[in-house]
């Protein structure tokens, strides 16, 4: 009998309930999951929060250091780490690190943990750079949900046993969910959303991750497209071997979010870039061998026409006027499985070859010099791209040099003996294949060189910009501040830090919902750009924070600057809800050890607005005055 569907809370039971503890997240990831509630803390809190455990800060040190996180120099403290990876990205991948690193005492007898821990990086490299095409998601909180998406596949491995999530080489993910509902009530995406949910993600992100047939109807909404994202980014995961990859289901779903297959294609060869690098960050030795190889399945499967798929035998045309000749060909050639078309005419050939395009054509050569001058014809066009073969009654040399002058690959004399046919048609086939297959390899080679030339143009002109505001981002400060900050320093000049933190961002979501929050952090960017100057900088530093950096700023003006920003802010808007800003203030760069030290204190400055009831401008102790005070 079929199990009853399970609710969210019954699925939670079950997977928690059983003898088999589940792999848990740690405590400090944990915490910092929580510390994400709390709008009081700020980036120095959550880096002291992460210190707790030493092993993860030097994780997320080198995760900070890595290919899509890194900056233009070197992150070396688990501040500048927080400042580039995000908090929110920095808590959810302190869940994965964790998780990963405590299955590692899980020992489940007939599950490939290496293998599921590899294919959860590479979704999660896939689906992050899906969401910059889509522009859904900051990189961070887009890699650590692609990474942890098919957590509940581990976690009924381990409470179930390794039958219940176990995909054989004819099966498919559909049958196996079908059967995961049936028998125990929810399905492996059903188990990852209720975890992710449970550990401290936005329902938006747990629901996301749940596995249903995509339906266009659903397309629009931002729940929606995420969940296809997800979906998609699961099409183009790494595959055991022997289990095919959807190529229809890749298409169709990048088709719903308007990307090609060159997309695609980029969205592979980036991913496959990054993959060794990602996985020595997560404790996980790969080679980039083993890395090509894996990724070279998908890539071809995914090409348009299939590069990895040999067809068992290939359309062959049978050219003669002589209605009985062109039985007997069928008869053979069908028995080895070819498919047939038959033309009693060149003309009616020639016809059949530009609409259908068979890549073996058999040739009557008693039919006259018409044959030849059809034979010379398809040559012409075709080259090597088309096998043909003479069947000649004559078998005078002058006769078989007639027939390869004119372009037959080869001539077979009649009466033909039925294997002969075969063995001589299907040699010309795999040579036709191997060299179709060689030039859509090398199509497909120019069509990849052009979109990763297309898009490092399009990264260089957008490394440095936030998608959604149009400001600096986190990486465009790494390489703007230092320099800047020296350069104050060493003439003496002073250098205003201002930092903003959008109020009750987090309330503004829950009630309005994403697409309102996002139009709020788009006003708040329009005003810090209109009220910038030339020569000051302005960048987003995390989900509602965004940080200002004025040289040749005194206090005085500084305070002026906030204050008039603040105002603007607060001004209504159409569309929107009453929106208002904290704002901390430090001046610079005199008396501070580095830059990280101003942005510290720019930071304090804006958490002691917020506890003064926020929609208000602080200003940071120097440091001087705050070195006295001590």
């Amino acid at each position: 009998m079929p199990a009853s569907p399970l609710t969210d809370p019954e699925i939670l039971q079950a997977l928690t309930a059983e003898n088999r503890l589940l792999p848990s997240p740690s405590a400090v990831a944990l915490e910092l999951m929580r510390a994400l509630e709390r709008r009081d803390l700020g980036m120095r809190d959550i880096a002291n929060i992460a210190r707790k455990d030493p092993a993860l800060v030097a994780r997320m040190i080198q995760l900070a250091n890595s290919a899509i996180f890194a900056g233009m120099r070197p992150a070396v403290a688990i501040e500048e780490a927080v400042l580039r990876i995000g908090t929110g990205g920095l808590a959810r991948l302190a869940i994965a690190l964790s998780l990963m690193q405590a299955s590692k005492a899980t020992n489940i007898e007939g599950f490939d943990l290496r293998r599921f821990w590899m294919t959860s990086i590479q979704r999660g490299l896939v689906f992050q750079y899906l969401s910059q095409r889509v522009g859904k998601m900051p990189s961070a909180e887009a890699f650590s949900l692609g990474l942890l998406a098919d957590v509940g596949q581990l976690a009924m491995a381990v409470s179930l046993g390794a039958q219940a999530v176990y995909i054989g080489a004819e099966g498919s993910v559909q049958a196996l969910l079908a059967q995961q509902l049936q028998q125990y009530g929810y399905d492996q995406g059903d188990a990852s959303a209720v975890l992710l949910a449970h550990w401290g993600f936005p329902q938006t992100l747990a629901q996301a991750v749940r596995i249903r047939p995509q339906t266009p109807g659903a397309a629009g909404s931002r729940e929606a497209q995420l969940g296809e994202c997800v979906a998609l980014s699961r099409s183009l995961q790494l595959r055991p071997g022997g289990v095919a990859a959807d190529a229809g289901q890749m298409r169709s779903l990048a088709e719903h979010l308007h990307l090609s297959e060159s997309d695609l294609q980029g969205v592979l060869a980036s991913a496959a870039q990054d993959m060794a690098g990602m996985a020595a960050v997560f404790e996980m030795k790969l080679e980039q061998a083993e890395v090509d190889a894996e990724f070279d399945r998908l890539r071809r499967a995914l090409a348009t026409p299939p590069l990895l798929d040999e067809p068992i035998a290939d359309e062959v045309l049978i050219v003669s006027k002589d209605a009985a000749l062109r039985l007997g060909l069928r008869q053979a050639l069908e028995s080895a499985g070819h498919a047939l078309a038959e033309a009693a005419t060149p003309a009616e050939a020639f016809e059949i070859v530009q609409i259908q395009g068979p890549r073996v054509v058999v040739l009557d050569w008693a039919d006259g010099d018409s044959v030849a001058a059809l034979c010379r014809s398809l040559r012409t066009e075709r080259g090597p791209r088309i096998y043909l073969l003479a069947l000649s009654r004559d078998m005078e040399q002058h006769a078989v040099l007639n027939a390869l002058d004119a372009g037959a690959n080869d001539v077979l004399f009649a009466p033909v003996l039925p294997q002969m046919l075969i063995a001589k048609v299907q040699t010309g086939a795999r040579a036709t294949r191997v060299l179709a297959a060689a030039e859509a390899e090398r199509s497909h080679g120019l069509r990849t060189l052009r979109t990763l030339e297309q898009r490092n143009a399009e990264l260089l002109q957008a490394a440095g910009t936030d998608e959604l505001t149009g400001v600096g981002n986190r990486r465009a400060l790494d390489a703007f501040l230092p320099p800047l900050f020296a350069q104050a320093a060493a003439e003496g000049q002073p250098l205003a830090c201002l930092m903003f933190d959008l109020d009750e961002f987090k309330r503004i979501n829950d009630r309005l919902g994403h697409d309102v929050g996002d139009q709020a952090l788009r006003a708040v960017g329009r005003v810090l750009r209109q009220q910038s100057r030339g020569m000051d900088f302005v960048a987003r530093v995390g989900g509602e924070e965004f940080l200002m950096l004025c040289p040749q700023t005194t206090e005085e003006a500084a305070m002026r600057v906030a204050e008039r920003i603040r105002a603007a802010i607060a001004v209504p808007q159409a569309d929107l809800p009453p929106l208002s800003v904290s704002v901390g203030v430090a001046l610079g760069a005199a008396g501070f050890a580095d830059a990280a030290s101003l942005i510290r204190a720019a930071d304090q400055a804006l958490l002691q607005a917020k506890r003064l009831g926020r929609n208000r401008v602080c200003l940071a102790p120097t440091a001087s005055s705050a070195a006295a005070s001590n």
